[in-house]
């Protein structure tokens, strides 16, 4: 009997030792959510944009102010799609900005938000959208003609000194040639550097004549040494066409239309 009321003490004694032992906080609550919500605004510095040549700035707030270090995502959904990407992130300053850089590499129309992420401060909140309208210069010697006739294409053509990618041109033992593309009054712009190539022999001569929907917008004649960069407005313009001819009786050159390109939606 003794040994047996010594084994209940013992076990009594150890239980609350072992209930001294248990860690300050145990068995607690766990840590609270946080109640706030983020509240994150998105301003855009321009609606329109030119790829690969401007820059435009996202920039806004968050508030609350988050922790130290904390970052935005910003999100962009194209023209031709229905789901969000991931564009970047940007840090949020000690006063609650941000600021993200963005230089649009292609011509499609795009819309940005801007995620902040929940944590221990606040709940996660998303900005309002915005849009940027994008055009792109495209080169013609890339582009499909709608119809053309000896009419060929150079990376890289001599024209007065100066060497021109993306050429368009009519070769020398061909009397003339034409080509036409169809803009579908989708571009604005179009800029060229008409002349001869220096490949050409002294005394050599040729006319370049340009239209748009029919009507000639530049025509001229070009001897050897000669060139001239041309811009032509091509807005609601449907299709251009170009006009390459050699001048009889002149040793045989090149008309050409060197780095000639588009600006287009």
């Amino acid at each position: 009997m003794w040994l047996q009321r010594l084994s209940i003490s013992t076990v009594v004694l150890a239980t609350a030792a072992v209930g001294v032992l248990v860690p300050a906080g145990a068995g607690t609550a766990a840590s609270a959510e946080p109640t706030a919500k983020y509240q994150v605004t998105l301003t855009i510095s321009d609606t329109a944009a030119t790829a690969r040549e401007d820059k435009v700035a996202l920039t806004g707030t968050v508030s609350p102010k988050p922790p130290e270090d904390s970052v935005v995502t910003v999100q962009v959904m194209y023209e031709t799609q229905k789901t969000w990407q991931k564009a970047g992130t940007a840090t949020v300053k000690s006063n609650g900005k941000y600021r993200f850089i963005v230089k649009p590499e292609s011509h499609l129309d795009r819309v940005y938000r801007v995620v902040k992420a929940t944590d221990e401060k606040a709940t996660k909140d998303k900005s309002r959208e915005r849009s940027l309208s994008v055009i792109a210069w495209s080169w013609l010697s890339k582009l499909t003609p709608s119809a053309q006739e000896n009419v060929f294409r150079a990376n890289n053509m001599p024209i007065n000194g100066d060497t021109y990618s993306h050429t368009l041109y009519v070769d020398r033992n061909l009397p003339t040639g034409f080509i036409e593309f169809t803009l579908g009054r989708k571009c604005t712009t179009l800029d060229t550097t008409f002349g001869l190539s220096d490949r050409t022999e002294t005394g050599g001569q040729a006319t370049i004549h340009a239209s748009a929907d029919g009507t000639v917008v530049y025509g001229r004649n070009f001897d050897l040494g000669q060139s001239e960069f041309t811009t032509f407005d091509v807005t609601d313009v449907f299709r251009i066409r170009m006009d390459f001819a050699q001048v009889t009786g002149t040793p045989p050159t090149e008309p050409s239309a060197g780095a000639a390109r588009v600006l287009c939606d």
